[in-house]
């Protein structure tokens, strides 16, 4: 079964066009589209594959007839330009299936780490023979951590606050490095005609004492991409290492894990520190923000402009923050992990596997 990662989602595949979060068009990355049809080496119309957990089907494939380019974060433009469909830059996909119709742009593997904040198509053509040489495949990671505006952060002092009234500086608890200034923070709206539009933005909601008795201490409201710290004996098994990184949506199915669809309206907060660490949030250990060298791709152009930053004059991150405080794990392994913590209802976060742990959350 072949994989292909880095599905950049627009919402719709148009010549000469401008993508960007700014433009209300470039809607994030999705990892992991699997299909044995992809064994060949192709993409080919009618192809059957699966994404988060749904079946789709390649409706149409289309490539570059003239340039078009990725703008990164830096400034750097990287063009992509008509090829032959055995070694394209990029590819166009349209895909559905019986309940809703999806568009992706799929970068080559040769562009390598890519901070993509903006991508600008020339004219389209459909690709001859109806398939294209498979892009793609191998996974980096591209990542927005989300928290609900009223959340609850653990503080440095003992006390809780609302994600929406933290500022830069203010002293939040990690579990790795104690008190931290935040460095950076960002807020971004989402209204009634968005959730309609695009319901895959819709928070992640993890009820009470579902990852442990007492954790969350109430109903934790994340981004589908925010990721959620598990211990356990089955992540230990799984991936070598005590602690992993799962994004919350990969949790859905887990008893009291499910998207929240009686939202119409949300407040997103992202905020960042010198490094990525894990926070707190309603008592549950989460990421802050990772600005790793894919990170940023769905905040549009001039992401740290558009996240209120103080880095005490420096004008770039310090290099750790590139670094992921504990192992990312992918959807298809996280759905494999979360499925096998629901049958055999252990918990996501396991306080008798690593006690230690326990006693490093605010109380």
């Amino acid at each position: 079964m072949a994989t292909i990662f880095d599905l950049i989602e627009v919402t719709g595949i148009f010549a000469n066009t401008t993508y960007s979060e700014t433009n209300g068009n470039l809607l994030g990355v999705v990892d992991g589209a699997v299909s044995g049809a992809f064994d060949d080496g192709e993409f080919d119309e009618n192809d059957v594959f699966t994404l988060d957990g749904q079946t789709y089907r390649i409706d149409l494939i289309q490539e570059p007839a003239s340039s078009g380019r990725f703008v990164l974060g830096d400034g750097t433009n990287l063009s992509f330009d008509p090829q032959h469909e055995s070694n394209l830059d990029v590819v166009f996909l349209t895909v559905s299936n019986t309940s809703e119709t999806r568009y992706f742009i799929i970068p080559s593997d040769d562009y390598g780490d890519m901070n993509v904040q903006e991508i600008r198509t020339g004219s389209l053509t459909d690709v001859a023979g109806s398939d294209a040489a498979l892009v793609s495949t191998q996974n980096h990671a591209i990542n927005v951590v989300c928290f609900t505006g009223e959340t609850l952060i653990g503080m440095a002092d003992g006390t809780e606050r609302s994600a929406e009234d933290l500022s830069i500086g203010d002293l939040v608890l990690t579990q790795d490095s104690g008190a931290q200034p935040i460095r950076g923070i960002s807020r971004h709206k989402l209204g009634v005609a968005t959730m309609l539009r695009h319901p895959r933005l819709r928070p992640v909601r993890i009820g009470p004492n579902v990852l442990a008795p007492g954790i969350p201490s109430r109903d934790l409201r994340v981004s589908p991409q925010h990721r959620i710290l598990v211990r356990s004996r089955i992540a230990s098994r799984m991936f070598g290492s005590d602690e992993v990184l799962v994004a919350a949506k990969h949790l859905v199915g887990v008893s009291g894990v499910d998207v929240d669809r009686a939202t119409w309206s949300v407040t997103y907060v992202h905020f960042m520190f010198d490094r990525h660490e894990i926070v707190f949030a309603d008592g549950a250990p989460c990421e802050s923000l990772w600005l790793g060298p894919q990170a940023l791709a769905t905040l549009g152009p001039d992401p740290l402009g558009k996240i209120e930053t103080r880095m005490d004059g420096e004008d770039a991150m310090p290099s750790e923050a590139v670094s992921p405080s504990r192992p990312l794990v992918d959807g298809h392994r996280a759905r494999k992990m979360s499925e096998r913590h629901r049958k055999n209802a252990k918990a996501l976060l396991d306080t008798a596997w690593c006690p230690a742990a326990s006693q490093e959350r605010p109380t």
